[in-house]
């Protein structure tokens, strides 16, 4: 991402008018594409930061506790109902900033109703449940959108 001209470019803008600035890269995966998106819609976005849960599932290693999480915790996920878009990625050093967490993912539903609606359902409370297993020392943002292209 670093090397991309619209990165550099957002960048640039942020540091001319904004202070405090926190930049994020990943190496990603996109489990659920976003649908065919309609400038104007509405969407209520859902990003987490977090830490794998090495010890209290049970893994014997950092490896198996990533093999957890992309295979079975990805899985789960992928079929809330709602969901418009998934991506989940690891966190890497950018512009001298070491991540404080490990991995981040990014959920997109129509509005927060969705949402909601979504962790009320039978594979929300198996995904809440598979949460507690598998993420530690979340920070979780939740953000309002409008599609501009």
């Amino acid at each position: 991402m670093r090397n991309s001209p619209v990165a550099k470019t957002v960048a640039a803008d942020g540091r001319d008018h904004m202070k405090n600035l926190r930049w994020l890269e990943m190496e990603s995966e996109i489990i659920v594409p976003f649908e065919a998106p309609r400038p104007g819609r509405q969407c209520l976005f859902m990003a987490a930061e977090f830490n794998l849960e090495v010890e209290k599932a049970g893994f014997s290693a950092a490896a198996s506790a990533e093999q957890r999480y992309l295979g079975e915790h990805t899985r789960i996920a992928r079929r809330l109902p709602g969901v418009r878009f998934y991506m989940v990625g690891r966190l890497i050093e950018a512009a001298g900033q070491i991540p404080d967490r490990l991995r981040i993912a990014f959920l997109a539903f129509d509005d927060i109703v969705a949402l909601r609606a979504a962790y009320r359902s039978p594979v929300g409370v198996e995904l809440i449940k598979d949460e507690e297993a598998t993420i530690a020392d979340a920070r979780v943002y939740r953000m309002d959108a409008t599609v501009q292209i």
